[in-house]
């Protein structure tokens, strides 16, 4: 569970910043300013989420995390526009950070209280594995999703518009070959520039590229969602009765009176 959680949490950790810094062209502290429902809601949710833990069992508050999870995701996905809608997009990053709260406040438990004292410290690094394997897994994933999405997209675009002539396709396709970054439209329309592209030409290119951004960067929260979708899975085998449910339901030892 550690490790599907942390995965799902890079890969959309992974595509927003994404789509603030190089699609809206926000700076690191307008990045931040707007990723702050996350950090918030993680830190409040986790409060409160070692106290629901007296009550609930792990495991159907972990599903409501991962059930939150791919709430926002969705969320997410209807947000990601060229123009930012800042309110629904904090409260799609506020589900986010409620979700992945209510997970993180009982995983720990869930692993410490598994063990003996004398095992608590090969958990907890058995339990940072995990997460570490799914950030890794995730980065990679991620990567490689969006930048495909980009590619395959954006060729696609180029090759259907009749404004850009074959020649530019040709060039366009060269480059496509060769090393791709997620970069911003200012970039690409600089490139073309240098390249003595016309005007028209570079409008249509610029539009493509700004298309396939938006359609690469849903491809990515798609799989985040479906990524949580999965995390389903993985909360089987958690606890699924409150601490100390078992040993109030065993039978207490019948006390004889004295005679």
């Amino acid at each position: 569970m550690a490790n599907a959680g942390w995965k799902v949490l890079v890969v959309l950790f992974f595509a927003i910043p994404l789509y603030l810094q190089i699609v809206q062209g926000f700076n690191a502290f307008e990045t931040g300013v707007r990723m702050l429902p996350v950090s918030v809601c993680l830190f409040v949710t986790a409060l409160v989420g070692s106290r629901l833990a007296r009550r609930f069992a792990p495991r159907p508050i972990v599903r409501t995390g991962v059930a939150l999870l791919v709430l926002a995701s969705l969320l997410l996905l209807a947000t990601i526009e060229p123009q930012i809608d800042t309110v629904p997009f904090a409260l799609a990053m506020g589900v986010l950070g409620i979700g992945m709260g209510l997970i993180v406040s009982q995983l720990g438990n869930v692993v410490q209280s598994a063990v003996t004292e004398a095992d608590r410290g090969e958990a907890g690094g058995l339990q940072y594995t995990g997460q570490q394997l799914g950030a890794s897994m995730g980065t990679a994933l991620i990567g490689a999703v969006v930048i495909s999405g980009l590619i395959a997209s954006f060729s696609a675009e180029v090759s259907s518009d009749p404004r850009i002539s074959a020649g530019v396709q040709q060039q366009v396709g060269v480059r496509l070959d060769g090393d791709v970054s997620f970069v911003s439209s200012d970039q690409v329309r600089a490139t073309a520039a240098e390249q003595g592209v016309a005007a028209e030409a570079t409008d249509a290119l610029v539009e493509s590229y700004e298309s396939a951004q938006l359609r690469a960067l849903k491809t990515g929260l798609l799989l985040a969602a479906l990524l949580s979708m999965a995390a389903f899975i993985a909360t089987a085998n958690l606890p699924g009765e409150p601490p100390g449910a078992a040993a109030a339901a065993e039978p207490r030892p019948a006390v004889r009176a004295a005679t």
